[in-house]
Parts: structure tokens; sequence; C-alpha cells
């Protein structure tokens, strides 16, 4: 039997396999039972305690000659660097994951940033807000940046926001289920970007972190006039607007909307009113003379993850 004093990041143990594959771990001892050939692939090591201890790529060979398929294939050559990033993502470090997403689109393999971003949405429901902002929202702020200094093509942008929407689409159309339904007393949100900003995609995160938390939201899109979105909060009596501003919007534009949303705002029935993005950080909210019953600039979807946990029995 081969001996090894170190295991690689990717040997695993006995466990570590089951809890990836999905089975017992008494299936995965007897598919190396005794460190005998697994489906000819070659002899499993152990520690020198006498642990097995097996690659991640074998355990992925034998998974498969078994017939039994995990995330992890569909990314065929690529699955460990991708389990390496999500083990990344686990200890609270996205810079693998955007990594890794940056080397696909750069290398025209855009279907697999798909891939990646739909398994990590499904890991949790709710999805983790810190998982959204720090690959969704990291991802495109990298390829926004490579854009900035000719590292990317128009195109290539385009191919990012192609994926990274998609990937939001598939969750909220999950939604539509009935067990995901909100319920008609809910709280209403209305979601939107103002004219003449038209990136859609932290608007549509805000509404995917609202809908996963039960909140019947209006996403009214991108471009709208400040007279049109406080017109749809009080018509629909919702309880809180969503505003998100981008580049090369700023903080002057940020003010004009706390002022011309603050002059047509019902005082007779307040809401408050959320900003975000990175277009929105410079700028200041008033201490007083609004008649928002909450107004905040958030700095990220994890603040706005806090704030609704605050405000659910509010």
């Amino acid at each position: 039997m081969n001996r090894i004093v170190h295991s690689t990041e990717t040997d695993l143990s006995t466990g570590e396999i089951a809890e990836l594959l999905g089975v017992h771990a008494s299936t995965v001892k007897r598919w190396f039972r005794g460190g005998a050939r697994a489906g000819g692939r070659g002899r499993v090591p152990t520690t020198a305690g006498g642990h097995r201890r097996v690659s991640l790529d074998l355990a992925l060979r034998v998974a498969r000659d078994r017939g039994h398929e995990v995330y992890l294939h569909r990314f065929d050559s690529e699955a460990v660097r991708v389990w390496r990033a999500i083990r990344a993502l686990k200890r609270g470090r996205a810079e693998s994951a955007q990594d890794l997403l940056i080397a696909w689109l750069k290398g025209r393999r855009t279907r697999l940033i798909g891939h990646f971003l739909r398994h990590l949405a499904t890991v949790e429901d709710p999805v983790d807000p810190a998982v959204l902002d720090g690959v969704f929202g990291g991802f495109m702020r990298r390829v926004g940046d490579a854009w900035a200094s000719g590292d990317l093509r128009i195109s290539d942008e385009r191919a990012a926001t192609r994926e990274v929407s998609e990937a939001i689409y598939a969750l909220l159309d999950s939604l539509d289920r009935a067990e995901h339904e909100p319920d008609p007393g809910s709280p209403t949100a209305v979601v939107a970007t103002v004219e003449p900003d038209q990136h859609i995609l932290g608007s549509l995160l805000v509404r995917l972190v609202l809908a996963q938390r039960g909140w019947n939201v209006e996403h009214l899109g991108t471009g709208l006039p400040i007279a049109e979105i406080v017109a749809t909060q009080r018509a629909l009596g919702a309880s809180l607007m969503c505003v998100s501003f981008t580049p090369p919007r700023g903080a002057a534009d940020v003010h004009r909307l706390f002022e011309v949303a603050g002059s047509l705002a019902d005082p007779c029935h307040p809401c408050s009113l959320l900003v975000g993005g990175s277009a929105a950080q410079s700028a200041r909210v008033p201490a007083h003379g609004h008649p928002f019953s909450d107004l905040r600039i958030l700095a990220n979807l994890a603040e706005l993850s806090d704030w609704l946990e605050e405000h659910r029995h509010a």
C-alpha cells in the first residue's frame, strides 16, 4: 500500500469524499477498500496513520465510472480549480472564484461561468449575500476594471453581463414555485435605476435578495425618471424604494434623488429609501429634513440583508 506523510490540498478523506458525492461513507470505503485498484485508476495512498487519502480527480473519475455524477463533473478538466474556489469561498475569500471566472471569460468558456454561478446560487436558500457581493458583483467589477484598462473587449463585457443576468433570472424563475410565493400581506418594494443609468445587474441582485426574503417586488428596470419611481411607490403603497447608481453617476445624482423624491413623497404614508451602488458611496445622507421613514446609503447586499432582517417585524 502506498504511504504518504502529508496530503496535498486536493487529497480528501473518506468522509470528505462522501459529503462531496452525497453518498454514505461506507460506499466510499467499498469503492476504495484496502487501497485496492479503483476501477483500474491506480492504488489509493494512505497517511502514515493508515487513513485513506484520495485525490479529488481520482474520486470524480471513479464516481463517474460507477454512474454517480455530481456538479463538479460538468466542469471536466476545471473541476479541481472549481473545488478550490468554492473551498476559498467557504473561508470568506472570493478572489479565487473571481480569477476563475475572468480566466473563463478570456478563454471564451462562458458556458462554465453560467454553470458556476448557478451552482453557487443553489447551495443556500436564500443565497448568501456575501456570495452575491463577492462573486456576482465582484466578478462584474473586475470585468469593468479590465474593460476600462483595455484588457477586455466590449464583447467580453457583454458576455459576462449575459451570463450573470441569466443566472439571476434563473433564480428568480425558481421563486415562481408556490412555496416561494410571497404572502399577499407581505411588504412591497419598488426597485429601479434613475435615468439615464442603463446598468441592470445591481438592481437585479437587489430584486433577488428581496424576493428570496418574501417581499413583493416591483422591478421597474433601468433609466426611470425619479417622479415615475415615486409615483409607482405611492400607487402600490410600497414601504420601500431601492435605487442603484453606477458610474459615471455620482454624489450629485444621489443628492438630486433625495431632493426630488423627498418633494414628491406622501408624508402621510412614509416609506424607506435605500440607495446602493458604487457611484452612491461618496454621497451623504441628510441628517434631517426628509420625509422618509428611513434613508440610507448601503455599501453592499450584505448590508441590505441586515437592514431587511432588522425591519422584518416592523
